[in-house]
């Protein structure tokens, strides 16, 4: 079975993985060395789960992917026992309870479940009823994806919760027949995200001195962003109603409109309500690092210093300045890709950038070659997550997006994403291998 299975396999979506893991421990242990010259250790413990990991990628290559989503159901339940077992046991780390120990291991649910999200997704979407029941379809598949999002956003882990979102966008627009509701998801955040925004840069105002406004001040309170969105979905229902009885044109244009903004001042009240203090400070710094320079900018200030001092060629592997004097926070994890860029220059950045690059292409072509709606589906939802990893990642770099804690696949430190992203490019090998089964 195995010589079967490998003749089939396309090698590069086992030499990308493979080289970007090798780049992944050469920095973890790069940003592991101290000034006096030791190591924390931490590249160890990411080799111990690499290990794991190979165990569970060969274990998902053995086994017929259709098989794995037939059992998806089983792992979906089990992922949602996780995270509510994590929000009850487990550890409070910055402010966020997102991991639970086992063995002297620290296991974040979170991550392992994106992949049994993306698999029962798959499952219920390939096999969901036509479009006379298209409603029914798009709120079974939103419930799929508001348990899980629902448990993270309570850790809270917003980063996580977001690409769970952009999953269920991705595999929804494509897996259903009738995707007008995936659109008016899109429209909704749109909007949702322009008036928060917008609430970002009155706070930016206020941060760098300026007099507060009142009317500015009434208008983003919780109460009344709260206020004007069910107002606009009161009058939505109203008219809905209006029109339902006695069709009328203009109803019918005005009416998407206003469910629209309801919904998106919805999406801004819950902001206000939820997000706290250093969050809206991270959306500021996006804005300008400077106007915090020793909180909630530093990291992002540092960042850029270390990007901006490789140049071309870098300072050299273990050479880093940034990296060695430990002036960057998190550099093994969330900013990794600054210190590759210190040490290796653009042309280390390009190099990795360009493997990912490649791997999604090759991603692109298993989703052209699948001759199924599972494969189609699981391949789709693997894509996204890695695409939002690396974009969000590298954005936190470069300071053009606010710091999430999103890790960059198979680089950063932290054992329970790089088997999550082990499993995915498992999955498309087993996907790609069988094309000529299904």
């Amino acid at each position: 079975m195995w010589k079967r299975l490998f003749r089939n396999v396309d090698w590069f979506l086992v030499l990308i993985p493979l080289l970007l893991t090798c780049i992944g421990i050469l920095f973890i242990y790069s940003t592991g060395i101290t000034a006096t010259g030791e190591n924390s250790g931490k590249y160890l413990r990411q080799l111990i789960w690499v290990g794991i990991s190979l165990f569970v990628f060969l274990v998902i290559l053995w086994v017929d992917y259709y098989r794995w989503v037939e059992l998806s159901s089983y792992f979906y339940i089990l992922g949602i026992l996780l995270l509510i077992l994590t929000l009850l046991v487990g550890k409070n780390i910055r402010g966020s309870r997102s991991w639970f120990g086992v063995g002297g291991l620290g296991i974040q649910a979170s991550e392992v479940m994106k992949i049994f999200y993306i698999l029962f997704l798959a499952k219920y979407l390939a096999n969901a009823p036509v479009i006379e029941k298209r409603v029914q379809v798009f709120l079974v598949s939103s419930l799929i994806a508001l348990f899980p999002i629902g448990l993270i956003l309570l850790q809270p882990d917003l980063g996580t919760s977001l690409v769970y979102i952009l999953i269920f966008l991705a595999m929804g627009y494509v897996g259903m027949v009738d995707t007008r509701f995936i659109r008016y998801l899109l429209i909704v955040g749109l909007v949702g995200s322009v008036v928060i925004l917008l609430i970002a840069l009155y706070k930016y105002y206020l941060e760098v001195g300026n007099p507060p406004l009142p009317l500015i001040d009434m208008l983003i309170d919780f109460k009344t962003l709260f206020s004007i969105a069910l107002a606009l979905l009161l009058y939505s229902l109203f008219t809905a109603i209006i029109d339902f009885f006695n069709p009328v044109d203009w109803i019918k244009k005005i009416l998407p409109f206003s469910i629209f903004s309801g919904m998106g001042f919805l999406m801004a009240a819950a902001a206000v309500k939820v997000l706290k203090s250093y969050q809206w400070k991270r959306i500021l710094v996006m804005i300008n690092p400077e106007f915090d320079k020793a909180g909630a900018g530093y990291n992002v200030i540092q960042s850029r210093i270390a990007i901006g001092s490789g140049g071309l060629f870098g300072k050299g592997l273990f050479r880093g300045t940034q990296n060695q004097l430990g002036f960057l926070p998190e550099k093994d994890t969330d900013f990794i890709f600054s210190i590759i860029c210190e040490e290796l220059g653009l042309v280390g950045a390009l190099l990795v950038l360009g493997l990912f690059f490649l791997y999604f292409s090759y991603m692109f072509a298993i989703i052209k070659e699948a001759k199924d709606k599972e494969g189609t589906l699981v391949t789709i939802g693997i894509f996204t997550m890695f695409a939002s990893h690396v974009i969000i990642n590298t954005g936190m770099a470069l300071g053009i997006l606010p710091a999430t804690g999103l890790p960059l696949p198979f680089i950063s430190y932290g054992g329970s994403a790089y088997l999550a992203f082990a499993m995915g490019s498992a999955l498309l090998i087993n996907i790609h291998s069988r094309r000529f089964v299904h």
